[in-house]
């Protein structure tokens, strides 16, 4: 087993988290053959400063609801079982504060009681929305990605002590699923959608409004959030306030260290980091304008869906096109043209032929590679794949086509450059893509794990990498029909309807 990975003070993109063979470190200017690195982790064996929060104030009341009410996502209501996998030696596994990694799928006994509908998976933290309206979070709270006061005096575990040492354990308040207070918000404020990236955690409202917390971290390492109604920078939000400039969205995405919200009138909206051209166009130098929510020129105003990787993004519009932009070293947005190359950025949105037309229902991204469900059960994967990542045994024919599959200076299979199907996940209904590892879930309820398994992220028993997608089994997976998984850094969690 390679050496576990640590927390670091303030909390590492996904990309870090990857393994180390496989991540040199990159620039904008050089990005052919790694993923954008950060400083090398240490362990944390006291409270941070950081940690212990003032009293929460109550969030900024949302504008008055607009005449022409927009349509955002019908509230779900269906409560689901959640099961963990993988490493959760900073509580994101979200078991409690003393179970610390699983390498077989754990059912979450913690949120059976809370009712949850909905999920969404950051780099260390994950936020889940309850059936009676609650925010309900977990895992890393160093740039207060949670949105709540996680402050605790016991200290963190030391993760070089023995497993059975009661001593030390992890934060409660971090590793144990715990509600965002009311008071946070308006009263009467409904939610129906969440999203994670990295540091940074959104919540959308059923009249079309969004709330933000945490932060977006450059490739400098800046903490940066934004502006509050009054214009004052914000480098770090501890608690949810109200994005201003978005009215009448009705979905939400999140990469690493940047978001999206597609609006009523099919406009997409982008703020945050931008240096992969994740916004869909040209920033230059230290251009602040990024962190306040700016039209990305895409679809001519029509997307209907949104979704990104952790530094690239997708819409489809209303004609079933499919278009990407942002980082593009491995083709990981889709396109074919210049992957590999040394400056494999998309700066504007284009349209991606091996997707357009196909009936596209469910995208995702990790660091360098993408998957997608289409409407009759196809999964389709590209980018990035000598990590396992797509989940596909090549065949000699498809090594061999020059127009499929790129290889790296050693003439080892490095990118593929088209969406391909995956053949042994049939009528696939969704996917979740992590960092260098993807979840598959298919119309039977089965899930199916591929790529990097250093900790155990894949659900398979084990933590050997996996070049091609296998069955998730698991005790408390037996009678359990999946429906929903997503994918941090190290760790997974899949989902199911509640018996």
């Amino acid at each position: 087993m390679p050496p576990k990975k640590t927390r670091q003070t303030a909390a590492p993109s996904r990309t870090s988290r990857a393994r180390a063979s496989n991540t040199p470190k990159t620039t904008a200017k050089s990005i052919s053959k790694g993923t954008i690195s950060t400083a090398t982790a240490s362990k944390r064996k006291g409270p941070s400063h950081d940690a212990v929060q003032p009293p929460s104030k109550k969030a900024k009341a949302s504008p008055k609801k607009p005449k022409t009410a927009p349509s955002p996502p019908a509230p779900l209501n269906q409560p689901l079982s959640v099961f963990a996998v993988g490493n959760g030696e900073n509580g994101e596994l979200g078991l409690g504060p003393n179970q610390t990694e699983t390498y077989r799928p754990l059912v979450n006994s913690l949120l059976s009681k809370l009712q949850v509908i909905q999920l969404s998976c950051g780099g260390m933290h994950t936020v889940a929305l309850t059936a009676d309206g609650k925010i309900v979070t977990w895992g890393v709270n160093d740039n207060y990605a949670l949105g709540r006061n996680t402050g605790w005096d016991g200290g963190l575990r030391d993760i070089d002590a023995d497993s059975g040492d009661e001593t030390g354990e992890l934060n409660p308040r971090e590793s144990t699923p715990m509600a965002i207070p009311a008071s946070a918000f308006p009263e009467g404020t409904r939610f129906v959608q969440v999203a994670a990236g990295d540091s940074c955690t959104f919540a959308l409202t059923d009249d079309g409004h969004v709330y933000g917390w945490g932060c977006f971290r450059n490739t400098s390492g800046d903490n940066q959030f934004g502006y509050d109604a009054d214009g004052n920078f914000i480098e770090r939000q501890k608690i949810p306030v109200l994005i201003q400039g978005l009215t009448n969205i009705t979905q939400i995405a999140c990469g690493a260290d940047h978001a999206l919200a597609l609006d009523a009138t099919g406009k997409v909206w982008g703020w945050g980091s931008h240096e992969q051209n994740q916004l869909g166009k040209r920033l230059f130098g230290r251009h602040i304008q990024h962190l306040k929510p700016r039209l990305v020129e895409v679809c001519r105003g029509k997307a209907r869906y949104i979704a990104s990787g952790e530094y690239h993004a997708f819409a489809i519009d209303k004609r079933d096109n499919v278009w990407g932009w942002g980082l593009n070293s491995f083709g990981e947005a889709g396109y074919a043209k210049g992957a590999g190359g040394d400056s494999a950025l998309l700066p504007h949105p284009v349209k991606i032929p091996g997707l357009c037309g196909r009936g596209v229902k469910v995208l995702d991204g990790g660091a360098h590679h993408s998957a997608a469900v289409t409407a009759d059960g196809e999964c389709l994967v590209w980018g990035r794949l000598d990590g396992g990542q797509l989940g596909i045994d090549f065949t000699p024919r498809q090594l061999q086509n020059e127009d499929l599959v790129r290889h790296d200076e050693w003439d080892k299979p490095r990118i593929c450059l088209q969406p391909t199907q995956v053949p042994n996940v049939c009528k696939a209904v969704h996917v979740a893509c992590g960092t260098d590892h993807t979840i598959f879930i298919n119309q039977e309820g089965k899930g199916y794990a591929t790529g990097i398994n250093s900790s155990g992220q894949l659900g398979l028993g084990h933590g050997k990498d996996v070049d091609v997608a296998q069955e998730i089994r698991g005790e408390d997976l037996k009678g359990e029909k999946l429906s929903w998984a997503g994918a941090g850094g190290q760790f997974s969690i899949i989902a199911g309807p509640a018996h």
